[in-house]
C-alpha cells in the first residue's frame, strides 16, 4: 500500500540494483541545473539565465561492516568498495521500503551512477561508519514502484 502524508525517514533508502545499502543511517538525493548567464545590454542591469545541464547525486551514510561475504538483500561496505575500486557504474534507486522491499505505489527515483567517493571512519569507542557519494551518469528517472 502506498505511503501517504508525512512519513518517517527510516523507510526512505538507497538501493544498488535491488539491494538496500546495508546499515544506512541517513541518505539524500540532490538534483541541480546549471544556469549559464545570458545577460546582455538589453537586460537593464538585471542578470538573465538559461537552463543548462542537469545533474544529480545520491549520498548515504551508515555503519560499516567488515564481513567480506555478500549478504542477501543488502549491498555491503565491501561491495561498495569493490564498485569504486573497479570504477563500475551501478544502478541506484532512492525510494521507500518495507523491510528491503520497495513500497508499491510510492515514487522512486533511479538511474546509473558512479561512486565518486567513499569514506570509512573509525573513531575510538564508537561504531565504524561509512559515507558514500554516488554521482549520476545520465538521466535521473522518476516512476512509481514497482520498477524492475
Amino acid at each position: 500500500m502506498a505511503t501517504t502524508g508525512v512519513f518517517n525517514g527510516t523507510s526512505l533508502v538507497v538501493l544498488v540494483g535491488s539491494e538496500v545499502v546495508a546499515h544506512a543511517t541517513s541518505c539524500s538525493l540532490s538534483f541541480s541545473v546549471d544556469l549559464p548567464d545570458s545577460t546582455d545590454k538589453e537586460s537593464q542591469g538585471w542578470t538573465n539565465h538559461i537552463g543548462g545541464a542537469k545533474s544529480w547525486s545520491l549520498t548515504t551514510d551508515g555503519l560499516a561492516t567488515v564481513d567480506p561475504a555478500a549478504t542477501a538483500s543488502y549491498y555491503t561496505t565491501g561491495e561498495l568498495m569493490t564498485a569504486i575500486a573497479n570504477r563500475t557504474a551501478v544502478t541506484v534507486k532512492f525510494t521507500t521500503v518495507s523491510g528491503t522491499t520497495p513500497v508499491n505505489g510510492d515514487l522512486i527515483w533511479y538511474g546509473n551512477a558512479f561512486i565518486e567517493s567513499m569514506d570509512i571512519t573509525a573513531d575510538m569507542e564508537s561504531p565504524v561508519t561509512y559515507s558514500v557519494s554516488f554521482t549520476g551518469s545520465g538521466q535521473l528517472q522518476q516512476a512509481t514502484n514497482p520498477v524492475v
